[in-house]
């Protein structure tokens, strides 16, 4: 992990040695990831799926995996994929030193997949929609391939007023000079959803929007990762009070007799 270019160009020299030395320890003691809105995020998100039957679950843009294993530890089969070829090698190392069999690394694209139709009972996407541009056919492929009453988890960054971006922002970073770009999709396409927007994109194409939260968590927070050990149990707390909404988190299910349900190609099925 501490190879990939994202940690190369985000973390100091110092950070990575101190990581390569410490890292595993840190991990131990205070589990994965090291920021207190995505440990809360995956603490929801957890407790939802431990409710359920296991089965076989979709991880889109998996990143290195943290999700993907995590939901692998809980006995469901899990593919994960992602757009960036680095991240997916990080994944796969792991994956086979955990020796977990029920999880897989796919390098694909969700709107060039091979997925047969109906064939996923579970599909989570986090902090990952925004880097699309096209939102609507992502989530018509998943209509496409989750099963009648199967559940979509997605998590995105919250804007109260959602802007759209013609072209790719932040995609790249400058290292000694040059612009190295972080992998693709490394980008935004949006600054995030609101509600209204969200349910829109749900509704247009076959899904039910089940449930719904903000994850709010005071600025101080937001970023840590020498100070997460404190952060984050203080988080737990003021995540109750705080107005600072962070994510926006929604539960869907597929509608199986939606009129404008869709085929991959984005056409109305009949």
């Amino acid at each position: 992990m501490l190879k990939h270019t994202a940690a190369q160009m985000g973390l100091s020299s110092l950070m990575r040695k101190c990581g390569k030395r410490y890292g595993s320890i840190y991990i131990k003691l205070f589990g994965y990831p090291p920021v207190p809105a995505s440990r809360i995020l995956a603490r929801k998100t957890l407790k939802f799926l431990r409710k359920k039957e296991k089965g076989l679950l979709l991880d889109v843009g998996c990143s290195h995996g943290a999700y993907s294993f995590e939901l692998g530890r809980m006995g469901f089969t899990v593919i994960g994929i992602d757009t960036n070829e680095e991240s997916i090698s990080v994944a796969q190392k792991i994956r086979s030193h955990l020796g977990l069999r029920n999880v897989d690394f796919l390098h694909m694209d969700i709107l060039s997949n091979k997925f047969s139709e109906n064939e996923f009972d579970f599909i989570v996407i986090f902090e990952t929609l925004e880097h699309i541009k096209e939102d609507g056919k992502v989530i018509q492929e998943f209509n496409r391939i989750l099963k009648d009453n199967g559940a979509l988890i997605i998590s995105v960054p919250y804007a109260e007023d959602v802007q759209e971006y013609n072209e790719p922002v932040g995609a790249c970073r400058i290292k000694e000079g040059t612009h190295i770009c972080i992998g693709e999709g490394g980008c935004h396409y949006r600054n995030g959803y609101n509600l209204g927007r969200m349910g829109m994109l749900l509704e247009e194409n076959g899904f039910l929007m089940e449930s719904w939260e903000y994850l709010c968590i005071p600025k101080l927070f937001e970023a840590s990762f020498l100070s997460f050990p404190f952060k984050y149990p203080l988080s737990l707390f003021f995540t109750n009070v705080s107005k600072n909404r962070v994510k926006l988190k929604v539960i869907a299910k597929k509608v199986s007799s939606h009129p404008t349900s869709v085929d991959r190609d984005g056409e109305p099925n009949k």
